[in-house]
This record gives structure tokens, C-alpha cells and sequence, in this order.
């Protein structure tokens, strides 16, 4: 029997609609697919249909596909061949290394590379990128993002507009408004290279980190965030309160709160500024070791060395090497320097050099303790650091000529704070060498305020030589006027001795003598108490005549060209004249006599030395 020709439609459609009902009624463990890249393993449900000639497959239901060692994981995928659209709870595992979670993603798995959209989180390890839509190549192990995303690695955050995640190098170049925040600090670039594993940051673009009190900036470097160690290159600089520092490198130790400037670094905060090649600084400790022309200045002194401690915290400065203070009226120069600002003492140690500038003085000894509130100051040691039995040497000017003093101590000190007049105290072996004055002393005495030397006897008589005349007493005042010698005053057992030739001596005695001294030449000589003199006439041609001696209450002598030219007695004198004897014999000596030319010193090595 034939069919009616209008029921072969009907029948055509109910098997092909009848043939799609059974398509897509297969369980998941029956579904095989071997011929693509992107392989269906599992799913509750699984619809097929044809689309323009293609077939899908929608799967829903605990779905899980393989692309070679990456398995997906969603609700439900729609797969066309090797592509998919992925939709709820959509996980991507790789090699047990990578995991990535979104809402949704596509999956092209020729390119294998995915699309992520929604609640994105891409995991390695501890590490935690954050987005709303990433891209990742499944082969490169790349992903990417352009509309920002956050890194969360243990207690930092790290964040930006644009990024790429190299998964395999476990690196993360971060770009656009990047900020790092973690409980210490933060981070705010344009651009940064994370490294994952190392847990380190690289700043390749200007960069403000923003630490407690501090703040450091760079154009390069990198961040060591598990170690707190950086270091900053490119115009590198930090502040911290009004502190500021600059140098060629930068380095940050964080677990010693320690910055290393290395190269022309310099800190500078208000009234203080520090210099050196290189300077260390202790956040915690305010100690800053300065090394390499270390230069170091605030509103009252200016420090110059080798190598430089300064403690802000307790005021204190120790130079190491061969350095300089100044602390106007006076510079220190030593091998070695500490100073206290909160005590106000200081030791300079090693060839030490120091000068008042306001009085015009300069001390060269071994090592010299100073305490600035009370301006005094204590040297000893040999002033020249070749020999070690030497003795401090005082330096000044007189009559454009130096004149020096050298003692077993010396020691220098202000009676008066408002002024710049200082006292000077020498004890033990005075010696005094100037080249057209020399003196000895047991002790001796010196205010730059009336510009007089006090020589004192303890055990020897002080002696002054000036010329081919000998001054002696038990004390002796020497005055000095405009830097010039002025007067000698010599008090008790006064003695003055006067030879050209070593034979003859004039001499003049009592209990005090008065010399007037005019450009370094003795022009007048007032002797009161008991006045004795003996003294030698010449002739024309300067020859010897006779000797005179004289007694009185008092007498006035005026010197020429360091003769005697002219005498006035006071007071009944009694003198008699007597010729030179034809045997050169030197003549009546007064009591009290002692001509000592080997005590004379000779040159200023000569005052240095110690006697055995």
C-alpha cells in the first residue's frame, strides 16, 4: 500500500527531531570526544545541536575538560570543537602550579589561550592576582589585564591599572597607578616588576616609598619585601621628619633601620648639613658614620676628616682619621677626635693642631682633652707624632716672628665667657725659643687679655735671654705690646747680665728691675732696692777701659745699640772706677752671679725635647 505523499514530511521530521532527543540524553560518562585539542572528560549533562552547519555540545552539571595537562572545571560550557564558553564556579588547573577562578571565561583551545571575566583569582602558591577580567595563555603561562587587578602576597597588596603575570618566571610587571601597601610601608610608581618567588620588587620608573617616618624616592632600584633590604639607584633621595638625604645609591637595611648613601651623598635638616662619599645612617640609633672627605657643619662648628661618627641623639662626634673641627675662635686637627656637645668635652688624639683664631694662638701636641662650655683645654704628648718623648709646643706671633713655648703640659682656658680672652698655663721645663728672644721657666703663665707672660721659680730661677743680655728673678713678667716686646719686670733677686764676648760682663742688680723695651732693642732700665751695677767703659774704638761699680737705693740705666750709655743715681751712690787688667781677668762679679748661655735654648727642636 503506498503512503500518502503529504506523510513523508511528517515522518522525516519526527526522526530527526526523535534523533536529537536521544543526542542529548547522554550521561557524562558516556561522552567521548577524540577529535580535538580540547577534550570533554565529564559532565552530569550533555546537549548536542548543530549551529550553521557546525555541532555543539552544551555540558552542564560538575563539567570538566582537558587541554593536555590543563584541566577546566565549570557549570556549564558550551564547546565548539576546540573553543568554549565557560560559566559558573569556572576554575582553570594547571600542573597542579597555576589555578585560575572566574564567573566565566572563554577558551580557545587551538591558540590556548582563555578569556576571564567576574571575581577573577589567579593563585601560585600564596601569591593572589585579583581582577575583574584577565587574559591568560595557557602555553606562555602570560596573563594579563587592562583594567586593573590586585596581587595579594601574605600581608602586602600590591596593585595597578595594567599587568602581566609571567607565571612560569614568577614574575608580575605592574603598570599604571601602581601602589604597594603592607603594615610598614608603601609603594606608589607608574611602572614595577614584581618577582613572586623572591618576593622583590623593581622599580624601573619614578618611585615614592612612604615608610613610618620616612620617605625614600628613586628612579630605579629594587625592594627585598620578606628581608626589608633595598637598594635605590637613579637620583635616589629619602627625608625623614626635616631630614633629607641624596646620593648617587641608596641602599635600606631594614632590619638594622639602616640607610647606606654611597657616592657625593649628603643629609641635610635645618641649621646641619653632612657630606661624604659615603654616610651611614641608623634610623633607630641616629648615629651617622660618615666615610670618604666626611664634612659635617651646624650653626656653631664645622667638621672635616676621613671618617666621621655623629651620634644626633646623644650629641656626640668621633673623627677617625685625620680630620678637622671648627668651632669658631677655634679649629682642632687631629688623627682622632671625640666630642660630647651634651658634656661639652672632647679629646683630640694624634698630631693634634689646635688654634684660637681670635687670640692668635696655635698648640701641636699628642693629644689634647677640651671641654667647650668652660673653654679649656689640656695638651701633652709629643707635637711631633716621629718622636714619642717629645712635648707640646704653643705657637704664637711676636713682632711678626713666631714665637714658641714648649712644656711637659700646657693648658688653656677663658676666665671671662664674654670674651675671647684666654689664659694660658704651662708647667714643668718652660722653654721659650724666638729668634731674637729665649727664656726657661719652671712654670709660667700667659692672658692674651694684657699680653703678659708670668714666669714662675718652684725650683730654678727663670731666665730670660734677649740679645747678649741675661734677665733673671724668682718672678718674671714680660709684657708684650701690639705683638711687640715691651717690658721685662723682674721681682726679687732681679739680676741682669749683659756680654758681647763671653768676658766681661755688665751687670746690674736688685730687688726690682724694670727693662723698656723699643723695637726689640733694651733702651731703659729702672733698678729699685738695693741697686748694684758693674759695668764696662769703652773707648772710641771700643775698647775696654775701666769698669765701673756702683751702689745705691735706686738707679735708671739708658742702653744704646745694647750698650750702656748713661746712668742716673739716686739716693747717695757710692761707685769707684777701675781699669780692665792687662791679663784679660773678667772683672768684679756681683753675689748672686750665674751666666748660663748652655741653658739657652738654641732652636725650637731644642724646646721639644724632654729632659732625661
Amino acid at each position: 500500500m503506498r503512503h500518502p505523499n503529504f506523510l513523508l514530511p511528517l515522518l522525516s521530521l519526527l526522526l530527526t527531531a526523535t534523533s536529537n532527543y536521544l543526542f542529548a540524553q547522554q550521561t557524562a560518562a558516556t561522552v567521548q570526544d577524540t577529535s580535538s585539542k580540547l577534550k570533554i572528560e565529564s559532565a552530569e549533562t550533555s546537549e548536542g545541536f548543530l549551529r550553521k552547519g557546525r555541532e555543539l555540545r552544551k555540558l552542564s552539571g560538575n563539567v570538566r575538560l582537558r587541554e593536555g595537562n590543563t584541566l577546566i572545571y565549570c557549570d556549564t560550557a558550551l564547546v565548539d570543537q576546540d573553543d568554549a564558553i565557560l560559566k559558573g564556579k569556572v576554575v582553570i588547573a594547571q600542573e597542579d602550579t597555576v589555578n585560575i577562578f572566574a564567573d566565566s571565561a572563554h577558551y580557545y583551545g587551538l591558540t590556548r589561550k582563555s578569556d576571564l571575566f567576574n571575581n577573577v583569582i589567579l593563585q601560585k602558591g600564596e601569591q593572589k592576582l585579583y581582577t575583574q577580567k584577565l587574559h591568560y595563555d595557557v602555553a606562555t603561562k602570560i596573563a594579563s589585564y587592562q583594567n586593573g587587578a590586585r596581587l595579594s602576597n601574605g600581608k602586602s597588596q600590591l596593585s595597578s591599572q595594567k599587568g602581566y603575570y609571567y607565571v612560569d618566571l614568577d614574575e608580575i610587571r605592574f603598570k599604571g597607578n601602581v601602589l604597594v601597601t603592607d603594615p610598614d610601608f608603601t609603594v606608589r610608581t607608574d611602572t614595577m616588576l614584581f618577582n613572586t618567588e623572591l618576593n622583590t620588587a623593581y622599580f624601573v620608573a619614578p618611585t615614592l616609598i612612604s615608610e613610618r617616618e620616612s620617605r625614600i624616592y628613586c628612579e630605579s632600584g629594587f625592594y627585598d619585601i620578606e628581608n626589608d633590604f633595598a637598594e635605590f639607584d637613579k637620583n635616589p633621595q629619602y627625608a625623614r621628619k626635616d631630614q633629607k638625604g641624596r646620593a648617587v645609591k641608596m641602599i635600606w637595611q631594614g632590619v638594622t633601620e639602616e640607610y647606606i648613601l654611597q657616592d657625593s651623598a649628603y643629609i641635610e635638616e635645618p641649621g646641619k648639613l653632612v657630606q661624604a662619599n659615603v654616610i651611614r645612617y641608623n634610623a633607630n640609633t641616629e648615629v651617622a658614620t660618615l666615610v670618604g672627605n666626611a664634612y659635617y657643619k651646624d650653626s656653631t662648628r664645622t667638621i672635616t676628616g676621613e671618617r666621621l661618627r655623629y651620634d644626633s641623639r646623644n650629641e656626640q662626634y668621633a673623627l677617625q682619621g685625620r680630620g678637622q673641627l671648627s668651632d669658631p675662635p677655634n679649629i682642632i686637627e687631629a688623627d682622632s677626635l671625640q666630642f660630647n656637645d651634651q658634656l661639652g668635652n672632647g679629646v683630640a688624639e694624634g698630631n693634634v693642631i689646635w688654634q684660637d683664631t681670635a687670640s692668635q694662638l696655635i698648640v701641636q701636641s699628642h693629644r689634647i682633652d677640651y671641654n667647650k662650655q668652660t673653654d679649656y683645654l689640656h695638651a701633652f704628648g709629643s707635637s711631633s707624632p716621629s718622636d714619642p718623648t717629645g712635648r707640646p709646643l704653643l705657637k704664637t706671633l711676636v713682632e711678626a716672628d713666631t714665637l714658641y713655648l714648649a712644656a711637659d703640659t700646657l693648658v688653656a682656658y677663658r676666665p671671662d665667657s664674654s670674651t675671647d680672652a684666654r689664659t694660658i698655663l704651662a708647667y714643668r721645663d718652660v722653654r721659650i725659643f724666638k729668634q731674637d728672644l729665649q727664656a726657661i721657666s719652671d712654670s709660667l703663665s700667659f692672658s692674651t687679655t694684657d699680653s703678659i707672660f708670668w714666669f714662675y721659680k718652684i725650683k730654678d730661677t727663670p731666665l730670660i735671654w734677649s740679645d747678649t743680655s741675661q734677665f733673671s728673678a724668682d718672678t718674671i713678667k714680660m709684657a708684650l705690646r701690639d705683638k711687640k716686646l715691651d717690658k721685662i719686670w723682674l721681682q726679687e733677686n732681679a739680676f741682669v747680665i749683659n756680654s758681647e764676648d763671653g768676658r766681661l760682663f755688665n751687670q746690674i742688680k736688685g730687688r726690682y728691675n724694670t727693662a723698656y723695651f723699643k723695637e726689640n732693642e733694651l733702651r731703659e732700665m729702672l733698678v729699685e732696692g738695693s741697686a748694684e751695677a758693674v759695668y764696662y767703659a769703652l773707648d772710641d774704638k771700643r775698647a775696654y777701659i775701666g769698669v765701673n761699680q756702683t751702689k745705691c737705693a735706686e738707679m735708671k740705666l739708658y742702653f744704646g745699640n745694647n750698650q750702656v750709655n748713661n746712668i742716673k743715681f739716686y739716693n747717695t751712690p757710692q761707685g769707684k772706677f777701675s781699669p780692665v787688667s792687662k791679663d784679660g781677668n773678667s772683672g768684679k762679679k756681683l753675689e748672686g752671679f750665674s751666666w748660663e748661655p748652655q741653658r739657652r735654648p738654641s732652636s725650637v727642636a731644642d724646646i721639644l725635647q724632654k729632659k732625661e
